[in-house]
């Protein structure tokens, strides 16, 4: 259907073309061309034909959006027709639509590693871990009663959930004993943890990956009970009646293929191989040579850089990779791998079906775990210190209300990706999810003399209607209030800042 829609537009385009100059020419290069005035620095004038205008795409999103959000003409001209309005629109997003789709699927990417929250995902997966590798603190929200559920369509009403700024009593999860740390991530502007500038690999950087990936198969834990390829890929079954080395290679190659996320040239794969065949030869034993070749892979380049940086559009791998990092922050699975390799996911009918069931995937979680956070700059919270002794309901029982501030935009954003809401929810909801506690920290705002009652220890948070426009939305719940506040009183430049660099960001270019 988006390929009819997309069809018809460029036709319909192509046969108003001259209606689209003639509407410009009569009714905007007065102020942007004629006799040197260019208002806003466009110059209309200089556009001659259409392909001068599909050349320039942000002249063309520009000429649009003024159009759409009647900005021109100015209120000092008359208006477009209405149906003349809307055909000229029409017209130009065809136009848009025809432009962007003659352009190169990727552009060139800068070379760059996993992050510590990719890492450990894709460690996990590729393992078949039931257990965390380490703690992740940037996982605000812990999933108590398996309220996520994509592919539903649906969040319940009433969800459990715990988080580590919680405290200790949340951290209690299985994991890996005695792994080493990941070596630290910068944040880049905006406090996103994915910029390729601040995500390099040194020399001294491999050494630690390697410690890294030496200390997760040399862990105590790691075993048959924690990890799921246990069987299939590090115990030699004493019945196999193959050579040691065609086992090893078969193995190798499925576990290559999965970890490096593409092709695997058979010298790659003899490199391994090889290694697996000295260990052996100095009397190591089999599982143990196999956990070594595992941790190897785990610290190689391959595995940790996302990308080759090539931005070819006929590299299905490479779309793989992108698609699978950024809604499950992890390794793209089988069947993504599978499409790739077929050239199935560079059709926009294979793109679409596979888009379509990796948002209904539970491992879309991890971007709810990874995105919002960064986005809103949530962590900031953490260390909001109201004064006491103005606020010292803030402070109950030792426990600080932000720690259930931050849950309420957290599932809203949820809320909104699991239900398909419109990005208009993210200013102005219907809804929110509150806790007792949290209901009571509202509670105590609106009417100073109210008691508290709210338990800390009660992680339920119930979704409610919104009464009061003021506490709905992004903007202005107490967690976004609170962390632009200084201790003593609120700071309008710095929620200003806030709103404008989070909100109103610019888009991409």
């Amino acid at each position: 259907m988006r390929m009819l829609k997309l069809t018809f537009l460029m036709f319909f385009s192509a046969l108003n073309g001259a209606e689209v100059l003639e509407v410009l020419q009569r009714n905007c290069v007065q102020c942007h061309g004629k006799d040197g005035k260019v208002k806003g620095k466009t110059n209309l004038l200089e556009i001659t034909d259409l392909d001068h205008l599909k050349g320039d795409l942000e002249l063309l999103q520009q000429i649009i959006d003024a159009i759409d959000f009647e900005e021109m003409p100015p209120e000092d001209e008359p208006p477009l027709e209405v149906g003349e309005r809307k055909q000229l629109l029409a017209d130009l997003e065809a136009l848009r639509l025809e432009a962007v789709s003659k352009k190169k699927l990727f552009s060139p990417t800068p070379i760059r590693r996993m992050n510590r929250f990719q890492y450990h995902n894709a460690v996990q997966d590729l393992l078949g871990l039931t257990c965390t590798v380490y703690s992740l603190p940037e996982r605000m929200i812990r999933d108590h009663k398996g309220y996520f559920k994509p592919a539903s369509g649906k969040m319940d009403n009433l969800i459990r959930v715990g988080s580590r700024p919680l405290g200790k009593s949340q951290l209690i999860e299985p994991r890996l004993a005695g792994v080493a740390a990941f070596p630290q991530d910068l944040r880049a502007e905006h406090g996103f943890d994915t910029q390729a500038d601040h995500l390099s690999m040194s020399p001294l950087l491999m050494e630690s990956f390697l410690k890294l990936g030496q200390s997760i198969t040399g862990s105590q834990d790691f075993g048959p009970r924690r990890v799921g390829i246990w069987k299939e890929f590090f115990v030699l079954d004493p019945r196999e009646k193959r050579e040691v080395k065609v086992v090893v290679r078969e193995r190798l190659w499925k576990f290559l293929r999965r970890a490096f996320r593409g092709r695997i040239k058979s010298e790659v794969v003899d490199r391994y191989v090889g290694f697996v065949g000295v260990q052996l030869a100095r009397g190591v034993e089999f599982t143990d040579a196999m956990k070594l070749v595992a941790a190897a892979i785990i610290s190689s380049p391959r595995f940790l850089y996302l990308y080759d940086g090539s931005g070819t559009d006929s590299d299905g791998f490479e779309l793989a990779s992108r698609l699978s990092f950024f809604l499950w922050g992890s390794l793209p699975d089988e069947e993504l791998l599978k499409a790739a390799e077929s050239g199935e996911l560079l059709k926009e009918e294979g793109l679409q079906k596979h888009f379509v069931r990796m948002l209904a995937d539970p491992k879309l979680k991890r971007f709810c775990d990874s995105f919002p956070a960064q986005w809103l700059q949530l962590d900031r919270i953490i260390s909001s210190v109201p004064d006491p002794e103005k606020f010292p309901e803030f402070y109950f029982l030792a426990y600080r209300d932000s720690m259930h501030m931050m849950m309420e935009p957290l599932l809203l954003f949820e809320t909104v990706l699991i239900e398909n809401l419109p990005v208009t929810e993210f200013i102005d909801s219907s809804f929110t999810y509150r806790s007792g506690h949290l209901e009571e920290s509202y509670g105590k705002l609106g009417n100073p003399a109210k008691k508290r009652r709210g338990q800390v220890g009660v992680l339920d948070f119930h979704r409610v209607a919104v009464e009061d426009r003021r506490m709905g939305g992004l903007i202005t719940n107490a967690a976004v209030m609170t962390m632009t506040s200084g201790p003593e009183r609120t700071q309008p430049i710095t929620r200003g800042a806030w709103l404008a660099g989070v909100i109103f960001n610019n888009p991409p270019e």
